[in-house]
């Protein structure tokens, strides 16, 4: 609890008074740790990084270069603890919602004008999530994107961001069940709670992380914590937009459960195992894929997308941001005694 209330990391300790201590947004630690958001730690280093005051790397797109155009330094914002307050925050929420609001409804992953442009499921409830949590719950673009979320939802509660999907997939439901989580936070509007059951059962089903046909785990990388997580998905992120929803004594999450407690280091921490990677070289590198989209290519040779990242943390090493998370799901579990 002392490594996680450092005064160097604002963020961490601001979720851990708040959310681990349960303090009050008035208690004047509280007060002072908030302010001090956007002025050192990671969310600082974040907006050094801006230019203009309002977008990163592109003018035109916010989503390339992938990780470090806008759309996802106001993910993670977000996540840290920035708002709208902050001008910087403001101005960039303004410039992404010129860029890629859809006014039927949603998120584009392309930038308006493009022949493309058009809602994109995974990128609508990442931004319908972060918007929310900086101050724009009531936006109408922001409540406009929910309902268009609402309306893609599949029968068997999932979301899948292929046209062509006909079941859900883990990554594509996350984000939508991430967006439900904290719009509910704020007001839950008819509907909502519907989906967000429908969604938590869809992951409740496959244990989190398993296949619901032979038990086995989906993908590897799913028992490997990343952050910033992006579009991606991992049991730990799992388990904290179930706990974030309320879902709290399924037995089916019990491997999940007892996977985190199995990977805690002897000090009480938790390791960042990785960090995604953008768009890679043109040619292969270290066994990878080559790029193969053409407009890919066509990015790489401009000098957008040649390897970047978001990182907060060293992979290998403990990680504030994972033990936080961590220890807030086995909280909301009940499984944490704080002192």
């Amino acid at each position: 609890m002392n490594w996680l209330l450092e005064e160097d990391e604002p963020s961490a300790r601001y979720h851990t008074l708040v959310d681990l201590q349960e303090r009050g947004e008035n208690d004047q630690s509280v007060v002072s740790t908030r302010n001090r958001i956007g002025k050192v730690g990671w969310a600082s280093k974040i907006l050094a990084k801006q230019k203009e005051n309002t977008y990163w790397d592109n003018p035109r797109s916010c989503y390339v270069p992938k990780f470090s155009a806008c759309s996802w330094q106001l993910v993670v914002l977000a996540d840290l603890g920035a708002s709208s307050k902050d001008p910087r925050v403001g101005k960039a929420v303004d410039h992404f919602l010129n860029l890629h609001n859809v006014e039927s409804g949603g998120i584009s992953l392309r930038p308006r004008g493009h022949e493309k442009f058009e809602p994109h499921i995974c990128a609508t409830g990442n931004m319908v999530r972060a918007l929310a949590k900086m101050g724009y719950a009531e936006d109408h673009r922001v409540l406009s994107a929910m309902d268009w979320l609402l309306s893609k939802q599949l029968p068997d509660g999932g979301w899948n961001c292929s046209p062509a999907g006909k079941h859900g997939s883990f990554m594509s439901v996350i984000q939508p069940l991430w967006a439900l989580s904290e719009m509910m936070a704020h007001d839950a509007r008819e509907g909502w709670e519907v989906s967000a059951k429908k969604g938590a059962e869809f992951l409740l089903k496959h244990r989190v992380y398993r296949s619901d046909k032979d038990d086995s785990v989906v993908l590897l990388d799913f028992l490997r914590l990343h952050y910033p997580l992006h579009y991606c998905y991992d049991f730990l992120h799992g388990l904290r937009v179930l706990t974030e929803l309320g879902v709290k004594n399924d037995p089916r999450m019990n491997d999940a459960v007892s996977l985190l407690m199995e990977i805690r280091l002897p000090d009480g921490k938790w390791m960042l195992d990785g960090v995604y990677r953008g768009w890679r070289h043109p040619h292969a590198m270290h066994g990878e894929e080559t790029v193969s989209r053409p407009e890919e290519r066509e990015l790489i040779t401009q000098g957008w997308a040649t390897e970047r990242s978001l990182q907060l943390e060293e992979a290998g090493k403990p990680s504030k941001w994972i033990t936080l998370q961590a220890l807030l799901v086995l909280k909301r579990l009940g499984l944490l005694a704080l002192t």
